[in-house]
């Protein structure tokens, strides 16, 4: 008896394993799909010339929250 709890136990303990592991592996997709992006946006950057005007943006936005839209945005 103790030992099919113990299995049944061990059985539970893998499939959360494995669904963390799965979460896991999204999590990291997502973040290297993130920064590879990143990469694109700071050349693009970069080859517009706009890294002052980055800097002041960075510096001096603020986020606007509008009622019709479901999250906030950054502005000037």
């Amino acid at each position: 008896m103790a030992k099919n709890k113990n299995l049944k136990k061990i059985q539970e303990l893998q499939e959360l394993y494995e669904e963390v592991s799965d979460y896991l592996t999204n999590l990291l997709d997502d973040y290297r799909r993130q920064e590879e992006e990143n990469r694109y946006l700071r050349e693009y950057i970069h080859y517009k010339g706009l890294e002052e005007e980055f800097c002041y943006f960075r510096e001096n936005a603020h986020e606007v929250y509008d009622e019709d839209l479901p999250f906030p945005y950054l502005t000037l």
